[in-house]
């Protein structure tokens, strides 16, 4: 059983015989580009020797038995190809993991899921369920599903904001890669993260689905550490924390036209959580439709910190329903004693509207030590929603703005009070 251990594939190590000898001769087609053209489905074009299924391994798509060596034993001779090739996942359900497809490789690698991958509940010996690393240029595209789970195990997890905390596996991890392709899958019921990208480089995510209940804990749809150069669009997030949340280290990031709800928003962050963490920067957040989340636009690092850097962050052209702490930067996250030393500098908040369910709809709630600088808020237009007869905010039950260690510049149409010079 799978529970059992750990299962690793390294191809570059492994004797492949007759199958490496077949895709060697007659991958011509592939390096002709007959089959590296569109999506039509590898699994579809007769004969191709470079798609290696499953279930020739001794997969069973019943989703009671356990796949674990057949998924391994069939990304042995993927990696090990000279050509491009793909590890295809046919329709079915199948019981799987935990699994690590290590590399290098020698060429390409697609894994294509049609059908289903259902999570054991218990038995990880490591952080994660499926893991990608040490491999370039990966593509794993659907319409396929990865089912973690989750239910099995959230009642158990009480991690909440520790500083230390062993979470349980995450669904999906990618780690030392360079050029990625995520595209068309589906991730329900994570047991914790969803999709964890670290030291990973040029990634391309679109029109996948990250899905869990609102109170699952600590199911973060796309977590961020060490990621450069990473490109997210068209895709929809709804689960039990960060839709999409951006650690330390990373740079050059985009999020376009994700919708993101329920969740916990979209987030810069949490930062300075860990001692000496890399700095943060360019990180752009356009055309995002946010729904239900319990935040709305997040910046938020641990006080006690060691000194980094969050600069050039953007959130432009958002659409708002219901939002709670639609836009807010918050440096008293979590802490160990003392001010955040994280510093946050030229942030934007621009075009942001809809409605809300806080009185508070800018909250920038800076460190004492290092106030945040270049802080812009322009055309917000929020509409309150919420109990005109709840609890009063923080700014004495007026709708309006909060302002605490920073300079914010406002400007264009408000739909609230700014904070006072």
């Amino acid at each position: 059983m799978a529970s059992a251990g750990i299962f690793v594939a390294k191809a570059y190590s492994t004797n492949v015989g007759s199958l490496i000898l077949m895709a060697l001769v007659l991958g011509s087609c592939v390096a002709n580009g007959e089959y590296l053209g569109g999506r039509r489905g590898l699994a579809a074009v007769a004969g191709n020797p470079t798609v290696f299924d499953i279930t020739k391994n001794g997969a069973v798509g019943t989703g009671a038995t356990d796949s674990s060596k057949a998924f391994l034993n069939t990304w042995i001779q993927v990696c090990a190809s000279p050509v491009p090739a793909t590890l295809l996942v046919p329709k079915g359900e199948f019981l799987a993991g935990p699994v690590i497809f290590a590399g290098p490789c020698k060429s390409k690698v697609t894994v294509e899921v049609q059908g289903t991958i259902t999570a054991p509940p218990s038995g990880y010996p490591t952080p994660e369920w499926f893991l990608f690393e040490h491999v370039d240029n990966v593509v794993l595209t659907g319409p396929g599903t990865f089912h973690g789970k989750g239910e099995a195990v959230w009642k158990a997890d009480g991690c909440g904001q520790k500083a230390v905390c062993n979470l349980p596996p995450t669904s999906l991890k990618f780690r030392n890669i360079l050029n990625l392709d995520i595209s068309g899958i589906s991730s329900v019921n994570a047991k914790a993260f969803h999709m964890f990208l670290v030291k990973t480089k040029n990634v391309n995510v679109q029109n996948i689905k990250l899905i869990a209940p609102a109170e699952s804990p600590n199911t973060d749809g796309i977590h961020l550490s060490n990621a450069v150069n990473v490109y997210i669009s068209d895709s929809l997030v709804a689960t039990g924390d960060d839709c999409i949340s951006v650690g330390r280290g990373s740079t050059n990031v985009t999020v376009e036209r994700v919708t993101c709800g329920p969740g916990h928003g979209l987030s810069v962050g949490s930062l300075g959580k860990y001692p000496n963490e890399e700095n943060v920067a360019d990180i752009h957040f356009r055309n995002c439709t946010m729904k239900d989340t319990d935040n709305g636009l997040r910046i938020k690092s641990w006080g006690g910190s060691s000194p980094s850097t969050a600069v050039d962050i953007t959130y432009e052209d958002i659409i708002m329903t219901n939002v709670k702490n639609p836009i807010i930067i918050d440096q008293n996250y979590g802490t160990r004693g003392g001010d955040s030393r994280v510093a946050i500098s030229n942030v934007l908040f621009k075009n942001v509207r809809g409605t809300t369910i806080s009185k508070d709809e800018v909250q920038i709630m800076c460190s004492k030590a290092v106030p945040c600088k270049g802080v812009s808020v322009v055309d917000v237009e929020l509409n309150f929603v919420g109990d005109k007869g709840g609890h009063p905010s923080s700014s004495g039950g007026l709708v309006g703005a909060l302002c605490t260690n920073a300079n914010v510049i406002f400007g264009g149409k408000l739909s609230f009070p700014m904070c006072p010079k």
